[in-house]
């Protein structure tokens, strides 16, 4: 029976949002408008050399080159091939939903197991710093120091999630990792042999499979904009937050960020702007914002779950270790705050941006799909210098080890 009954519950849910949205058209509308007008210029330009680009990449079998590079990294901290090590720098270099969807490609191509992907999946649902630092703390705050302080503590939670997810699934050796570099580049030709496209093909396959996991991603937005908005006009998310105020009486929270705190579980850009707008303390705006962007929002949630759906990594150890991430992020964010809070209170404008604080919010959509391709030259010239450095440290050891032998 209470199977039967669970099974109603989103389709009366749905059914509930159809209404409003008949009820409330303009609404409906507007807000609709205003997530086409994030994804278009906002999203679409930052995520999609990102997404080109790591297309092409596994094609080419340079992603595998990679994996076999930084693997003596990734498998002692976090139990998870080198392929993870090009997955988590392009998720925090980028943004969400990146983690999710390289994570998504490397379980389908059999590059990493099961479980090895729902830990890599716990570890790469990050935010980028473009959004940390330039939408959200420049651009609501008004103060890069809160970005940094913000991007810090994500990031930090996120190896805190992912050290923690080590020992998901499988009591397997935890340091038994290939340590062989012999035929380290014999990995790029196996990769292009298994891919067999040609190089046409793998461009025109890149752009169209880029675009269509975008417009996907676009109807999220757009969706949860809406959901997100009728709440705000119905008063759904006022009321809530009255009913809860009591739980927070402790950190003198108005009922205001409370209600951008319950906004931020839903969609994370709209909870924020709340947040920004309270006048509560910069330590409770700070934790709670760095929360919510860690939580990543029902919005991004739905975006991942959708990347993900292909394949068999499971939904609820995703969700668990983006709770996790978010109670991380908080706490770091707190004590980063409080042990530089003397020096953060004289930061109240950025210093290296002078007079133009906005300066990110104001960049074309031009400069920001440029910003976002040299982010992504950036981070794989950083991989590949690190993996060789690695590379020839393990020949460099191999060599001494046999002339000691000898």
């Amino acid at each position: 029976m209470r199977k039967k009954n669970s099974g109603l519950f989103a389709p009366f849910i749905f059914l509930i949002i159809l209404i409003l949205m008949v009820c409330f058209p303009n609404t409906s509308y507007n807000a609709a408008k205003r997530g086409v007008d994030i994804w278009f210029n906002n999203v679409f330009p930052a995520l999609l050399p990102f997404f080109i680009g790591t297309e092409i990449l596994t094609g080419l079998g340079i992603v595998h080159f990679l994996g076999a590079l930084l693997e003596p990294i990734m498998y002692p901290i976090f139990n998870i091939p080198g392929v993870g090590s090009f997955a988590y720098a392009m998720s925090i270099t980028s943004g969400y939903p990146m983690g999710a969807k390289i994570t998504a490609e490397l379980r389908d191509k059999g590059l990493c197991s099961r479980e090895e992907g729902q830990r890599l999946l716990a570890l790469c649902s990050t935010s980028g710093p473009l959004f940390m630092i330039g939408a959200v703390a420049i651009g609501m705050f008004n103060d890069a120091t809160l970005g940094i302080m913000i991007m810090l503590s994500h990031y930090i939670g996120s190896i805190f999630t992912g050290i923690i997810f080590r020992n998901y699934g499988s009591k397997k050796n935890l340091s038994s990792y290939n340590k062989k570099t012999s035929n380290l580049f014999d990995s790029i030709r196996v990769a292009r042999k298994e891919d067999g496209r040609k190089l046409g093909e793998l461009l025109g396959d890149a752009v169209k499979n880029s675009i269509n996991t975008l417009l996907i991603i676009g109807g999220f937005i757009i969706l949860f904009s809406v959901i997100i908005e009728l709440s705000l006009t119905i008063k759904l998310l006022d009321f809530l937050a009255l009913a809860i105020s009591p739980l927070f009486h402790f950190a003198n929270a108005s009922s205001l960020i409370i209600k951008g705190l319950l906004s931020g579980l839903v969609e994370i850009t709209n909870g924020v702007n709340i947040i920004s707008q309270t006048t509560d303390s910069i330590m409770l705006q700070g934790v709670l914002t760095s929360f919510i962007i860690a939580w990543g929002g029902l919005s991004i949630h739905a975006q991942a779950i959708s990347l993900i759906s292909k394949t068999d990594l499971k939904v609820l150890p995703y969700l668990v270790s983006k709770i996790l991430h978010g109670l991380f992020s908080g706490i770091s964010c707190y004590y980063l705050m409080r042990s530089l809070f003397p020096y953060f209170q004289k930061r109240t404008v950025p210093t290296f941006l002078g007079n133009n604080a906005h300066y990110f919010p104001q960049l074309t959509w031009y400069n920001k799909l440029l910003l976002s391709l040299n982010f992504c030259i950036s981070i794989l010239s950083i991989l590949i210098l690190v993996g060789f450095s690695i590379y020839v440290y393990l020949k460099f050891k191999y060599k001494i080890k046999k002339i000691k032998k000898s």
